[in-house]
Formats: structure tokens, sequence, C-alpha cells
């Protein structure tokens, strides 16, 4: 009998083996399929993120939330969108140590007579722990002696006039002991990881030319007894509790106050005291205290960069970096002498709010977001606390507090600089790391890792209309809205999870290359500190910092941008003062790489009043490391261009063009 496939003789046992060998395959292909789909779903589970649940806390500049929570938010998988902030773990810069302000005498006797016992307990654990809504301080800096809001003028070793004292026998550290000295105990009995500075105003009348704390310079035959001036007060006060990490030898060189005490320190001065007898001096005392040095504003990058170019100065790791003042100059000479002198660390050690200041709020999220994206390590207020008049001396009745003592009432009001620092100092521990992190347009943004891992990302709504953004961590993002002129900073813990390639910035939208990478150009120190790329606070509509004072050859390197469609065209937001204002030029992968525009810059009647310029440009594909150079233009000019934002156009009319909003 034939079966129906006409298989002659014992074709129906051979269907039947057939049958048993296909189901048999049938199985193997459903093991496969599904050890596949575990695979699969294994491999979408390591490539999905986490969806870490984000805290927000903001402030808002017209104060009605003050370092508030807000409604929280989570990451979710989601492709990049228009105004995008971008975070990215895997570029790490600095360490940060922390923030705080300077602590004097009188500030100490303010919180430990003028204050009720309750209020001060209460202004003590807001201040330095960040327990119940607490903001964690924990970068002091402390007067070593008078100052200008001090109650009294003293030094460790005063002497009647005509008198000296070289040998220093007369020194002592008692008048700190009544306030300063307890209080200190006290803030580092609740903050232990507390990082101490000291600096003098002057040093004793006695060794200054003027024969007073006011006024003067250091008398050349005094600088052994200088340098034992510091190794004294260092030994006194681990003595009494308080180890001191860091010195400066002269506050404020350069300003020769007449109302309050104050030295004229030149930075040759400075360099011969440093390397000669204070630097020997602490080796021979065994004290681990490190010098920074300078301690004055960042218009005068060239004082410290003249004593870094004496080869024992950068040999001795004794001298861990520089101080800046915030007053005068932009805070991107930081950058500046870190790419210079990478070694040596940039620290912000004072800066006072005060009546001046026409937008506190503003101001300080501003200038913390570019200190800290500018290579600091710290940043600190002026004044930790004041009563209702508002400072003595240097800033009678005008300077601003973290905290108020009211001596009438002894109650203590947190001010507004309680939020804004605390919108850092709360989340940003010590040791923290900032990563890489992009603004977009008008949004400003700096990231942090802290050493257990969470994340912290301070985003300031830079404009006087709301903002809508998104920020972007590996494939996660979430959406958010700020207030005008409101920071918010965003919290979260887990680690991101990357796609296959890295995730670059579209090179047409918002967010392509919203923060440079690094700066880069001429290698002379007379030509550097003459002009030099850094960042300034803009004037535009659309709020953010621009990139300023630039000459030929400079450069700004914008890393990773995904030119994933082609373009034809780009433009540039630019300001400066008249005439030829040369070119910017846009390169591939290095400053010398494949040209793909040159954009000539006229002169727009200010280096604030902002013109849009635009050029044809080649058609780049793929992924590459943007250069923006500054070139001289067929005359000298009096500088070159300010850089806003730029603009590259795609070919896509189906969709308009966006904006590369940068730095």
């Amino acid at each position: 009998m034939r079966n129906v496939l006409g298989i002659p003789g014992r074709s129906t046992e051979w269907l039947c083996s057939l049958k048993f060998l296909a189901t048999a395959l049938s199985i193997v292909l459903t093991l496969v399929a599904y050890v596949g789909c575990a695979s699969a779903h294994a491999l979408t589970r390591a490539v999905t993120p986490a969806a870490p649940a984000v805290a927000v806390t903001i402030t808002t500049d017209d104060q009605t939330h003050r370092l508030a929570s807000a409604p929280g938010t989570a990451f979710h998988q989601m492709l990049p969108g228009p105004r995008t902030v971008y975070v990215d773990d895997r570029l790490a810069y600095q360490t940060v140590l922390g923030f705080g302000a300077t602590l004097t005498d009188s500030q100490a006797f303010l919180l430990n007579e003028a204050a009720t016992p309750g209020a001060r307990q209460q202004a003590l654990r807001a201040l330095f722990t960040r327990e119940d809504g607490g903001i964690g301080l924990g970068f002091m800096r402390i007067s070593m002696g008078s100052n200008d809001i001090a109650g009294s003028r003293y030094t460790y070793d005063d002497q009647p006039s005509g008198r000296s004292d070289t040998k220093l026998a007369d020194f002592s550290i008692e008048h700190d002991r009544r306030d300063l000295i307890p209080l200190l105990r006290e803030s580092r009995a609740l903050n232990p990881s507390m990082t101490l500075m000291a600096t003098p105003w002057s040093p004793p009348g006695w060794m200054k030319s003027s024969g007073s704390m006011l006024g003067g310079t250091l008398r050349p035959g005094d600088d052994a007894a200088f340098a034992r001036y510091f190794v004294k007060f260092l030994r006194a006060y681990r003595r009494a509790g308080i180890p001191v990490q860091y010195i400066t030898l002269q506050n404020e060189p350069l300003f020769l106050p007449s109302d309050y005490p104050g030295m004229r320190m030149p930075a040759a001065v400075e360099l011969t005291v440093l390397r000669d007898h204070v630097l020997p001096a602490l080796r021979s005392a065994g004290l681990p205290t490190r010098v920074l040095l300078y301690d004055h504003n960042w218009d005068q990058p060239d004082y410290p960069d003249a004593i870094l170019g004496d080869p024992a100065i950068r040999a001795s790791h004794q001298v861990a970096g520089i101080a800046w003042h915030g007053y005068a100059g932009l805070p991107g000479s930081q950058t500046l002498l870190h790419e210079k002198y990478p070694r040596f660390d940039e620290f912000e050690t004072e800066l006072s709010g005060g009546t001046w200041v026409p937008d506190q709020v503003r101001g300080d999220f501003e200038q913390i977001i570019q200190v800290l994206r500018d290579y600091g390590r710290s940043y600190l207020k002026w004044s930790l606390v004041l009563d209702q008049s508002r400072g003595l001396a240097g800033c009678r009745g005008t300077c601003t507090a973290i905290v108020t003592v009211n001596t009438v009432t002894g109650a203590v009001t947190q001010d507004i600089e309680f939020a804004t620092l605390g919108q850092f100092s709360r989340f940003i521990l010590p040791g923290a790391q900032r990563v890489y992190s992009s603004d977009a347009r008008g949004l400003e943004s700096v990231a942090l890792v802290n050493p257990a891992g969470g994340h912290a990302l301070v985003v300031f709504n830079d404009t006087a209309r709301p903002s809508t953004f998104q920020v972007q961590w590996g494939v996660a993002g979430f959406r958010y809205s700020l207030p005008r002129y409101s920071g918010a900073t965003f919290t979260w813990h887990g680690k991101a999870a990357e796609p296959a390639r890295t995730l670059a910035p579209r090179a047409n939208d918002y967010q392509a290359a919203a923060s440079y990478a690094a700066t880069g150009g001429r290698d002379s120190a007379s030509d550097l500190f003459t002009w030099g790329v850094r960042t300034e606070q803009s004037s535009s509509p659309d709020g953010g910092y621009d990139l300023s004072v630039a000459a030929d050859g400079d450069w700004a390197e914008y890393s990773n941008l995904d030119f994933h469609a082609p373009v034809h065209s780009v433009s540039a937001q630019v300001a400066c003062a008249k005439g030829d204002c040369g070119l910017l030029e846009f390169h591939l992968d290095s400053p010398a790489g494949p040209l793909i525009a040159r954009l000539p810059v006229a002169g727009t009647g200010g280096w604030q009043r902002w013109q849009e310029v635009s050029v044809s440009s080649g058609t780049p594909h793929g992924t590459h490391d943007l250069y923006v150079l500054w070139k001289s233009g067929s005359s000298a000019a009096p500088g070159l261009a300010n850089l806003l934002s730029f603009q590259f156009h795609s070919f896509n009319v189906s969709r308009a063009p966006s904006k590369v909003s940068m730095p």
C-alpha cells in the first residue's frame, strides 16, 4: 500500500521518525527562542536605565520658595528634545571640598552672646548640619586677627608704639578664646568633615612699614618673624583642638584700605616671603597646613602666575593652589590658571552679598555655577552672620550675610543667601566630583557625583520667563519647568545606562554644544593675561554666559556633536564694540582640522549688543568634536567678538532650525 507521499515499503515508519524529528526540532527552536528572548530581555534590562526617583529643591526669584521641596519626578527612557541639559558621568573634573563663609570674632560674639540660647542652637544646626533643613557648611575661613567687621583692632602680638617682638615672645590667641574658638569647636563637632583656612588682614603693626595695622607693607627685616607668626598661630590652634588645613599670606594683597586693617603685598614680595621663609618654617615645624596663593580678585591672574612661575614654588607640595575673590574680573581666570598649572587647585574664598547686588538670587546661582564650572573646589561667602546694621567699616550698612542676629530681640533669621548657598552646600558633599553638564538656551547648570554615588544637578533658569527643559542622563531623561530667574537642585541615586554608542548632542538642536569642553590658544604668558577666552554673564534676554576677551588663535572645544542630518549653514550670536572684529572658524576634530565654516564679524556697537550673523557651511557627517577658533581679521582690531551661541541649519525644511547654545 502506498502512502499519500508515494514512499514504498516502510515509509510509514520513516514518516513517524520524521514527525519525531520535527517535534524535537520545534522544541529546540522553542528553547532557542526562549533563551534568545531571555537574553534580549536581559540585554534590554542592561541598556534600559533604571528609573530612579528625582528629588527637587527650588529657590525662586520672588523668594516665595526658599530652599523648598518641590514636586519630584523620575527618569524614563526617552530621546533628547528641545532645551536639553546633558549630564555625562564619564567626563569628570575637580573634586569639591565644600561651601562656607568667613567667621570672625564679632560674628562669633553675635551667635554666642547676642542670640538667645535657643535661637543660637537652632542656627548652628541649620548652618553646619544637613539635618532638619540644614545646609551643611563645611569650608570656613578664619580671620587671623582683626578685619573690616571685627569688634576691635587686634593681632596676636600687639606691642606699644616703637617696640617690636621679633621672637614673638608675647604671642597669644587669648582674644579668640572668648567667642571664636568655642564656636569653631562646636561647629566642627556638628560637622566633623569641616575644612578650615586662615587669613590675616594685617600682621602686627611693628612688622610693617606703617607701624600700624592700617596701611603699609611688610618690612624686609621682619620676613622671618612673619613666617614665625603663622607657625605660632597654627600650633596654638592645634593645641586648642582646631587644625587649620590652609592659609593665605595676606587678604586682598593689592588693596590698601584706609579704615580697616590691611597690607599691600606685591607678587614679588609674596613669592620671596613664601619661598624663602614661610614654606621652610612650616616644614621645620612639621605642620601639614598648605598654602593658597594670592587671595584676591579674578581680574589680576598675573599675580598668582608670577608666583607659580618660580620653579621652587611649582615643585612644592606645600602649595595647594590659588585663592580667588569675586569682586572684579571673571571666574574664567580660574580655568586659565588651571590649564596652565593643572597640579594646583582653584578656590573661591570670598564674595559678599550686599545692597549693591540688584538680584541676589540670580547673582548667586550664576556665580556659584560659574565658579564650579571653572574648576573651583570651594565657594565662600564673606560674612557668615551680621547684625541688623549690616556690617562695619568697609561694608558698613551694605553687606549681607547668611544669617542675621537681631541684637535687640536675640532672634536669628535666615537670609536669602542661606537658601541660594544651600541649593549647593546641602546636596554637594565633601569629595564630590564635578562631571560634565551642558547648558541650554536660557539655562545654566552644574552636575556633581557625591562620594557615595548620589547625583546633584543644579539648573538655573536665567531668563525673565518660565522655561521647560529636559535633563538627559545616558538614554534616560525627564522634563521639568522652572519659573523665571529660579534655580533647582535635582538629586538622585543610580548609575546611568548608556546606549551602545555615545549619546551625542545633535548639532542642530539647542543642546548641541551647550558647554565647551576645553579652551586653548596662545602660550605667551604676557598675552595670556591681556586677553584670554573665559566665560562672563551675558546681558542677552536669552540669559546664559558668553565667551569673551578672545584673541587671535584662541579656541573653544565642543565635544561629541552628532551631525545626524546634513547642514548647509551656521549662524552665531556675536557682540563686539566696533570695526573689524575678526573671524570665527569652525573646525572638526582639532583646531587645525577640516574647516567647515568661516564667519566674519563686524562691530555691533557694544560688547553686549548681540547680533546674529550667518554663513554657508560644509556638510559634515557623523559625530565630531567641534572647535570654534577666533582669528584676527584684515585690520588690527581692539578685540575679537564675544560669542553667545551658534546654530547649525540642516537641509530638513520640515522643521525649523534650532540653536546650539554655549558655553
